[in-house]
């Protein structure tokens, strides 16, 4: 399974992306632990007004992607971003 993460915005405005391919990883059964504990209900639904300076999340596994702002980054999906980007090759 491949996931991506990638950060944008804040203060600098950069972007910086991270990937994992969790089958050539050491132990993709951990990783698709992290994947299954993720809500089925995205996290935009419930997103409140834009913060200046905030970044922006967008994650995708395998086929889906979501877009989560910097402040609603919590949870499972907070988990597995720092999974990925403690993890994963960032480019």
């Amino acid at each position: 399974m491949r996931i991506e993460v990638r950060r944008s915005g804040g203060f600098a405005g950069t972007t910086r992306h991270w990937r994992v391919d969790t089958d050539t990883s050491a132990d993709p059964a951990a990783w698709s632990d992290v994947v299954d504990a993720l809500p089925r209900t995205p996290a935009t639904a419930t997103a409140g007004p834009p913060v200046p300076d905030d970044f922006t999340w967008t994650i995708t596994v395998e086929r889906t992607t979501v877009t989560i702002p910097g402040r609603r980054l919590d949870g499972a999906w907070a988990d597995l971003v720092a999974r990925v980007r403690s993890a994963g090759d960032q480019s």
